[in-house]
């Protein structure tokens, strides 16, 4: 099935003005965030977002709820992407408005840490305080991790983490596009480095780099690919054909079957990393899957 002409536009465009050469895209946004500083994440001012959006501050952490005031069962917490070095982007909370409307669920969204000021151990600290927090807060909930990206990886990795705590686990998980290995030495990735627009391998591994801050990179915690997959119960995968993480979240699916872990992968053929969150036609169809898999656990085409 051919991809729609909006999808096709939309990577030309990323090809012409986000991909180039080098590590430049990164070092420009790590300095912009040095000279920048940490400060306060706002909502974007020119996006007028339909559904109430709660901003508090807990524990140093920034969190942000939507349908907080629904009386739902279920509980999405979502981890944004954008490589560990970049914060929310307006297309995130695009989608996740569309997705909220769909469902009733409550959903949270932590302003994790994020390099170069911060680095994986320091989230992990945070976001486990914040989770015991939320089994706290809510025993009985149904709890759906979702992430996109560097995102969905850290939501791979923190179950995996959890577990070995003791604690309580997430019901379902659904991951779009996630980054499973930081290493990213899969050599079918080089099939794919040509057609994707938006991730240059030399700049993720600057990010990697920045995230890990000297641990081995095939920690499960960095690259959830290399961790236990055991304790998972219900995985569903999105990726696209034109993205150089489609051969690693592949791998990562298979793990699972190895494991007999239930899980689900939606392939785009032709598309993009992170096709969801794409204004497209494909897009809406993704988004339309995602609300019903929340309510209903089940897939809507």
């Amino acid at each position: 099935m051919a991809r729609s002409r909006s999808a096709a536009a939309i990577e030309t465009i990323a090809n012409n003005v986000i991909k180039g050469k080098g590590r430049t895209l990164t070092e420009i946004m790590l300095e912009v965030r040095r000279r920048k500083g940490q400060k306060k994440y706002n909502l974007p001012h020119l996006m007028k977002l339909k559904e109430n959006v709660d901003d508090v501050i807990s524990r140093d952490m920034q969190l942000f709820y939507m349908n907080v005031e629904n009386e739902s069962d279920k509980l999405v917490i979502y981890l944004h992407g954008g490589a560990y070095i970049d914060d929310f982007l307006p297309f995130h909370w695009a989608m996740l408005e569309k997705i909220a409307s769909k469902t009733s669920a409550t959903f949270i969204l932590p302003d994790y840490p994020l390099a170069p000021f911060s680095d994986f151990k320091e989230c992990y600290d945070k976001m486990t305080v914040f989770y015991k927090k939320i089994l706290e807060y809510y025993p009985d909930k149904d709890i759906i991790f979702m992430g996109d990206s560097a995102g969905g990886g850290l939501a791979l990795g923190l179950t995996m983490y959890f577990n070995e705590l003791g604690l309580r686990l997430p019901d379902r998980h659904i991951v779009l596009s996630p980054w499973v290995d930081l290493i990213m030495d899969n050599p079918e990735i080089k099939e794919y480095l040509d057609v994707d627009p938006f991730l240059k391998l030399e700049d993720l591994k600057v990010d990697a780099e920045y995230w890990a801050n000297g641990t081995d990179l095939k920690d499960y915690r960095l690259s959830p690919l290399y961790g236990d997959v055991s304790m998972f119960k219900d995985v569903t995968l999105f990726t696209g054909t034109h993205e150089f993480f489609y051969p690693d979240i592949i791998r990562f699916s298979h793990k699972l079957d190895e494991a007999n872990i239930k899980n689900r992968v939606l392939v785009g053929e032709g598309l993009n990393h992170v096709y969801p969150i794409i204004p497209s036609p494909e897009g809406e169809t993704a988004i339309n899957i995602i609300g019903d898999l929340i309510e209903n656990n089940n897939v809507a085409v």
